[in-house]
């Protein structure tokens, strides 16, 4: 298991707010989160880093549980982070003006015992490109407003691409006090992952996510990625964690 990571604050942002962590723990552990913060100013930078850093502490502080425990007591625990980490940051927004409104998206996927458990909030993604290079797949679903209405047949797929309130996300950590979130397995054992948020997914279709990972050495993907959305307008903050399962 290797992985490549880049953030970036993009061609028309004055700062960063996504956020990522990667680690390798050992052979059949790991980590990997991507956050994107909402609010503007330092505000979205702040609840993407509370966010990762919850989630990755309290990761670790259960690592030897995780390890010895069965597939639905990972799920549980997996569950619990996100819960506690929209907690920990709606607690702070809803109590401190400064940070008013301010919220984040996630994505991770940790490996445990040989099988890699993901989970999401919002529109930050994981893709799935398998050993041959031949497919790309969206794993995650975005918790948008547009989706909501796609799932109701209220509009469909070609209304979607240009609907006004796309990006209208129904979901995000921190800004209500309770969250629901699923944990699900990829059953997958080759191939690459990808988590990144919207800054990349915006900027470049999955035909040309799929290309790029044709065309260029695994060690400087997560570059090219951020250079692609950059040369296309870099219009919001870019991250991308690959990781070769």
């Amino acid at each position: 298991m290797r992985y490549t990571a880049r953030t970036d604050v993009g061609q028309k942002r004055d700062n960063n707010e996504d956020n990522l962590y990667t680690k390798l723990y050992d052979d059949n552990t790991a980590l990997f989160i991507v956050a994107d913060g909402l609010g503007g100013y330092s505000s979205g930078e702040v609840a993407s880093q509370i966010a990762v850093n919850y989630i990755k502490d309290n990761f670790e502080a259960n690592l030897k549980e995780l390890k010895d425990a069965k597939e639905d007591k990972v799920k549980e625990i997996l569950k619990q982070l996100i819960i506690d980490a929209n907690k920990r940051v709606f607690s702070i927004q809803s109590s401190n003006p400064k940070y008013k409104g301010m919220g984040t998206t996630a994505v991770l996927i940790a490996k445990i015992n040989n099988k890699l458990y993901y989970e999401s909030v919002g529109d930050s993604r994981l893709y799935y490109i398998d050993k041959d290079k031949n497919s790309i797949e969206q794993v995650t679903v975005d918790d948008t407003y547009v989706n909501e209405l796609l799932k109701k047949k209220i509009i469909n797929a070609k209304d979607a691409q240009n609907h006004p309130q796309r990006h209208v996300l129904t979901k995000a950590i921190g800004i209500f006090n309770k969250i629901d979130v699923q944990v699900n397995i990829l059953d997958k054992n080759d191939g690459l992952v990808i988590l990144c948020s919207d800054g990349l997914t915006n900027m470049i279709t999955e035909d040309n996510i799929l290309q790029t990972v044709r065309d260029n050495d695994f060690t400087v993907l997560a570059d090219k990625f951020v250079d692609i959305a950059n040369l296309n307008g870099g219009t919001d903050n870019i991250t991308v964690v690959v990781v070769e399962i």
